[in-house]
């Protein structure tokens, strides 16, 4: 029996997702692959649910991984490519899939660049407060 075709959707829009991440091209296909696979994963028959969930841990791991190295190593990203990476690892929240740990913290971080970039200039009781406000809505007690 075929695998239905939503699934085979699915694959192909994760592998343009993976592969263009950084662009917003990239950003349509991966919220497009996950909706599909949300659908098979909710709608199909139970070997098909488990290719889908199989594929949402997949490319989740691989397409939020690839951004946390890119946040990790690259500092001076610029305020709209940090603004699509955000918009990238928040697709991921579309779906019911318990996401890997770093993704949160990946998340916290990009945020905070994206303050330090917004708030320079600022006096640092501004940007500090703004700070706050990031780990009081994160949880974080530092």
């Amino acid at each position: 029996m075929a695998e239905p075709a939503n699934l085979a959707s699915a694959r192909k829009h994760l592998s343009l997702a993976e592969a263009n991440y950084r662009s917003e091209d990239g950003l349509v296909h991966l919220e497009e692959g996950l909706a599909l696979l949300d659908e098979v994963a909710l709608d199909s028959e139970k070997e098909y649910q488990a290719i889908a969930r199989n594929l949402l841990r997949t490319y989740s791991s691989r397409i939020c991984g690839s951004v946390r190295k890119l946040v990790d190593n690259d500092r001076a990203l610029p305020q709209p490519e940090l603004e699509h990476l955000f918009k990238v690892l928040l697709a991921f929240d579309a779906v019911d899939l318990e996401l890997p740990g770093f993704v949160r913290t990946t998340k916290i971080d990009v945020v905070r660049r994206l303050i330090d970039l917004a708030y320079e200039g600022y006096p640092a009781e501004e940007k500090q407060k703004m700070l706050e406000q990031l780990t009081g809505i994160a949880g974080d007690s530092t």
